[in-house]
């Protein structure tokens, strides 16, 4: 097993390594305030991009290891970004609703606000990135 240390110079290496920093923000943003995960999980919405981030977050981390150790599964991710796409947009939808009906308009809640939707967009470029991408060059 051979490390892909090109994987790292590709687009779609560093967009996962900052969807990876930008989960490990949401994480800790969210989830400053344990409380036996109430302030992660309490309200439904919260908990909703709470979950969704935490599974992205583990699955990106494998992925991005796994394309590292030049293993991957081109179709499977593209689904996988495809999904996620949709899932923060989602995320971001119920994460500005439960905003403006708490008036929770403090920096952190809207700086998650924007990593959310910024999280949204990066899948999106990840997904289209890996439709077109090829072995021997970097879609510009």
């Amino acid at each position: 097993m051979a490390v892909n240390s090109h994987y790292l110079s590709t687009d779609r290496g560093v967009i996962k390594i900052i969807q990876i920093i930008l989960g490990f923000v949401v994480c800790s943003v969210l989830c400053a305030n344990w409380y036996g995960g109430a302030s992660c999980f309490g309200e439904g919405r919260i908990g909703f991009v709470s979950g969704l981030n935490f599974v992205a977050l583990i699955i990106n981390i494998i992925l991005f290891l796994l394309n590292l150790c030049e293993f991957s599964m081109p179709k499977l991710e593209s689904l996988y970004n495809m999904i996620m796409t949709l899932m923060f947009v989602v995320a971001a939808v119920l994460f500005i609703w439960y905003m403006i009906q708490w008036g929770a308009f403090g920096i952190w809640m809207i700086v998650t606000a924007i990593i959310v939707v910024v999280m949204g967009l990066a899948f999106m470029v990840d997904a289209n990135a890996s439709r077109h991408q090829h072995q021997d060059h970097i879609p510009i």
